[in-house]
């Protein structure tokens, strides 16, 4: 089993705590209490990592009486971001492939790509090159390039004196605008405009000119130009869709978005995880 690969002092992470919650850093558990230090990297980075607590059956669960074992990774990888770990950075964007196909049925991926991005923020700057590597390759998913490009922009708001860097690392991934998915470039435009990132903007008009912008993800240009505080909202004319079987328009309803769309697909997760949970103590007897 599970404990015959790790020292004692990490496998106390089996039995530990609910790993759920997406807690920001400042809330999570006082891991020090654990005995766990640097010494232990290469284990947690092992632990992070291992496809076994990915593809955990259920009766390795009630095997664990706490039914915690799940959980396990992801304290590992708050603990390597506690460290700020630079030799985990590339093993932990790895973990990223796991959002390629979207699916958030199962609760440990769903709580993954938060931790991801404050551990890898966390880290800082020498992050910032491998995201960009990692973004630049559109072999990966398009989920899991957005949680990086979305994690480029924690790192900027963690530590400002990055700012530059992230910036011109999201003006090089839209400098390929022309070869990008029109979708990928919206959330590039999405990140940069929350950046406030005004020097970008004559790329950014460039990528709108060439029709190569998702306008469900971000709206035109002149919507940048609001969001960026240039421009005012009454300047610009509201956009409609004409209803089904009436020539009456109607305004855009944003639910037909990809952001709410994916949404909805986490709503209805939780909805199963939470089910999840409740069978899982169920058969322990709690």
């Amino acid at each position: 089993m599970f404990q015959n690969s790790y020292s004692d002092t990490v496998a106390q992470l089996f039995n530990y705590q609910e790993g759920t919650g997406k807690l920001s850093p400042d809330k999570w558990p006082n891991y020090d209490e654990l005995g766990i230090t640097t010494e232990h990297i290469p284990e947690l980075i092992r632990l992070a990592t291992d496809e076994d607590f990915y593809t955990i059956h259920h009766n390795d669960l009630l095997y664990y009486e706490s039914g915690l074992l799940e959980y396990a990774p992801i304290h590992a990888i708050r603990i390597l971001g506690k460290f700020r770990v630079e030799e985990a950075i590339e093993p932990l964007i790895t973990l990223l492939s796991k959002f390629d196909k979207f699916d958030f049925k199962d609760e440990i991926l769903f709580i993954l790509d938060e931790e991801l991005k404050n551990v890898l923020s966390l880290i800082g700057l020498p992050v910032i090159p491998a995201l960009s590597t990692y973004i630049a390759d559109d072999s990966h998913g398009q989920f899991s390039r957005i949680i990086a490009i979305l994690t480029i922009k924690t790192i900027a708001s963690i530590y400002p004196e990055y700012y530059q860097y992230c910036v011109t690392s999201l003006c090089q991934q839209l400098e390929s605008f022309r070869d990008n998915d029109p979708e990928f470039n919206g959330h590039i435009v999405w990140v940069l405009s929350d950046m406030n990132a005004i020097d970008c903007l004559p790329l950014i008009e460039r990528a709108f000119q060439a029709g190569c912008v998702d306008e469900d993800v971000i709206g035109d240009y002149d919507e940048v130009l609001v969001k960026l505080g240039l421009k005012d909202i009454t300047d610009i004319s509201p956009k409609t869709i004409k209803a089904t079987g009436t020539e009456n328009p109607i305004s855009l309803n944003f639910t037909t978005s990809p952001r709410f769309k994916q949404l909805e697909k986490l709503n209805k997760a939780q909805q199963k995880r939470d089910a999840r949970r409740k069978r899982n103590l169920n058969q322990l007897g709690k």
